[in-house]
């Protein structure tokens, strides 16, 4: 295989985060994901550290609480987070972050350093890795081929050097020369 750098979650990461406290109040959280579009969003503590994630699914969750209570009471973040089992170091790579979603349903990973949450990856910006490291193999073989195609071309003995000084101009034998 190619010496190609594998994408790191560092790479592929978002480190603009909505984040949510413990204490805040549940609609204003669910409000919040809507207006952002997201499905998840890490929760932190008064000093960024991580403590929980705030899913859809777990928004969800409010409604079986009105089959037992006529009134729709939210509550707290912290009343409906799900616990963190599984998280991403910034310099794991791509393959590291996959295995790390197929272990979980979470529709996206917190990423620290420490404990301190850095980042979030989702399942996308992981296919966003994968496509990347994708185009930098077929970079990466495409420039093996043309040095591999250059070397073919070059002399390999006097007498090749030879005809190919009688067939090429002096410029074109002295580039032929330079190349690697």
């Amino acid at each position: 295989m190619l010496d190609v750098p594998l994408p790191t979650a560092r790479d592929c990461m978002t480190t603009r985060l909505l984040t949510f406290a413990p204490d805040q109040d549940l609609f204003e959280a669910i409000a919040q994901l809507l207006k952002h579009s997201f499905a998840a969003a890490p929760v932190v503590d008064g000093d960024e550290r991580l403590v929980g994630m705030l899913t859809e699914k777990d928004c969800l969750r409010v409604l079986s609480n009105v089959a037992y209570d006529e009134d729709l009471e939210g509550g707290k973040v912290s009343d409906y987070q799900s616990p963190i089992r599984i998280v991403c170091e910034p310099g794991m790579d791509i393959f590291g972050v996959a295995d790390r979603f197929l272990a979980c349903n979470f529709p996206l990973l917190p990423v620290v350093e420490g404990d301190k949450l850095v980042g979030v990856i989702s399942r996308r910006d992981t296919l966003r890795g994968v496509q990347a490291l994708r185009d930098r193999l077929d970079r990466a073989h495409q420039k093996f081929q043309e040095v591999a195609g250059r070397q073919a071309d070059r002399p390999r003995s006097i007498e090749g050097l030879q005809q190919a000084a009688a067939n090429t101009s002096k410029a074109q034998l002295t580039n032929l020369m330079r190349r690697t």
